[in-house]
């Protein structure tokens, strides 16, 4: 029952290193990249493509891009969750997938990487439709995209029991017609199937991330341009589509407000794409923050505050900590020393061109150890003019950063806090905030009653495995067969209280 869900602590973070000064719209994305399949043979590339291609949307003015891989059915459904709220407050909502996809019936499903499908009649509960995946972004505003890279051979065929010789199990996936407003982008046609290429990423992810950051470059004008490169780097074996429809108004990922027209096609993707070549004229030196005073300690999430120092956020995975660096001004490089005295580590360069600094961006993240023990982290860039600025003293306290950490996602994914579900009577499952515990003081849940009236004992916070539900411990009270809803409440670890939060049957 030790269920990974360490994927939820990228959730939707605020923007590092936005690549526009000043963006119109807010703008938010879900990149998955689903590759460790449990019964098929795995895929190397599409958590190297969901990397890319949130590399790329940064670098095109998403102020939050959330990163998930190697997602189980559970997780999946998690995170779309998640990130159905933000699109709700959100201009544009963008969900990329890579891993493998599969249409069966006219139906189209992205798959986890636990599923069996040991029978036809399994997806319904082993892979999450597509239609799923488009409600998480239905509420955004002005336009909703979702990014397919799955269209491959149904792998899970020779295993896959047939219950109805009708049924069909075909190539790739099947054309559909999303509502106005919304673009569903195919790696391949319908019926065809895409490659994974013989280098770190496939053709269709090289030809996306090279085409998104291009200032002036029409979304529709985009996917076209797309589709002439995979076109050429497969020897026309493979064939992005898109399908759905647009206003008449133009959307731009990089606008051009240079006054100079429209961008034109470049030189087709051959199998090894260049690099991006620097703009023409140097961008206009910018002003100097001058006489950055050091700032003590990391302000706290929320405040409104002007700031002049990076601002870091901490989270925790199974494999240690993920450092999140905001800046507070356009940077070329960027570094970071844990302690008093050592040398500066630099972050190295994203693959993506800030359109401020006409350079690579900064990796705005690094990783510590599990074990890192409480310290002071020191942090330092070169801003666009190449003038190192600081060092600026951020606190780092693993406990203090778990808590805070839990309590972010706790929060993000209030609709799933309790879940109904009907086997051998009615249960009521409370996994996720097992899995978050460590922000939780006391859990109260009622059954049919508008406030909760029952304390429900949490296992003991694990520091050192955060996350993991011990095997013995049961995440779900029993439900009389009559429940029809229940209440949640919890008292975090500062001794605060959240807001009751109701959920139907």
């Amino acid at each position: 029952m030790g269920r990974r869900l360490a994927f939820l602590h990228l959730a939707f973070l605020a923007a590092t290193i936005a690549a526009m000064p000043a963006a119109a719209e807010t703008r938010v994305a879900l990149v998955i990249g689903n590759g460790r399949y449990a019964a098929v043979a795995p895929l190397p590339n599409p958590p190297r493509d969901a990397t890319r291609v949130a590399e790329a949307l940064r670098g095109s003015g998403f102020q939050a891009v959330t990163v998930v891989s190697d997602a189980s059915r559970s997780e999946l459904i998690a995170a779309l969750n998640t990130f159905s709220e933000a699109a709700e407050r959100a201009d544009w909502a963008l969900v990329y997938f890579a891993g493998h996809g599969i249409e069966i019936d006219g139906t189209n499903y992205v798959v986890p990487v636990d599923a069996r499908l040991k029978s036809d009649r399994s997806i319904a509960d082993e892979a999450v439709p597509l239609d799923r995946v488009l409600q998480a972004i239905e509420a955004a505003r002005k336009l909703r995209l979702v990014i397919l890279d799955a269209c491959r051979d149904n792998p899970f065929v020779a295993s896959m029991r047939r219950t109805s010789a009708t049924r069909s199990i075909g190539r790739g996936l099947a054309r559909m017609e999303p509502e106005g407003g919304t673009l569903v982008a195919f790696a391949a046609k319908h019926g065809q199937t895409a490659l994974d290429g013989e280098g770190e990423h496939s053709p269709f992810v090289q030809a996306l991330s090279r085409r998104l950051p291009t200032p002036g470059l029409e979304i529709n004008k985009l996917f076209r341009l797309v589709r002439d490169d995979v076109m050429a780097a497969t020897g026309k074996k493979q064939e992005p589509f898109v399908y759905g429809s647009l206003p008449g108004e133009d959307f731009f990922f990089v606008r051009d407000d240079s006054g100079r027209p429209p961008v034109q096609a470049a030189p087709a993707l051959t199998a090894k794409l260049p690099s991006t070549a620097p703009p023409e004229a140097p961008p206009a030196k910018p002003a100097q923050v001058a006489a950055l005073p050091p700032i003590q300690s990391n302000p706290t999430a929320g405040g409104n505050a002007p700031v002049n120092g990076p601002l870091v956020s901490f989270s925790r995975s199974n494999s240690g900590w993920q450092a999140t660096i905001s800046l507070p001004e356009p940077a070329i490089g960027l570094s970071w020393r844990l302690g008093e005295s050592g040398a500066y580590a630099d972050t190295d360069l994203l693959d993506v061109i800030d359109q401020r600094t006409g350079r690579r961006m900064p990796n705005p993240s690094f990783h510590l150890d599990v074990g890192t023990a409480a310290a002071t982290i020191y942090l330092r860039y070169v801003d666009a003019a190449g003038v190192t600025v600081g060092p600026f003293p951020i606190a780092f306290d693993p406990r203090v950063a778990l808590v805070r950490d839990q309590r972010r996602i706790i929060e993000m994914v209030g609709g799933s806090w309790l879940e109904f579900r009907n086997f051998n009577g009615v249960l009521l499952y409370y996994t996720s905030l097992v899995s978050y515990r460590c922000a939780i003081k006391e859990l109260r849940i009622g059954l049919d009653r508008p406030e909760p009236d029952r304390v429900v004992v949490l296992p003991p916070c694990d520091e050192a495995n955060p996350f993991a539900i011990p095997s013995s411990f049961v995440p779900y009270l029993k439900a009389p067969p009559g429940t029809r809803s229940a209440s949640a409440q919890i008292v975090y670890a500062d001794g605060s209280v959240s807001a009751v939060k109701q959920f139907r049957r």
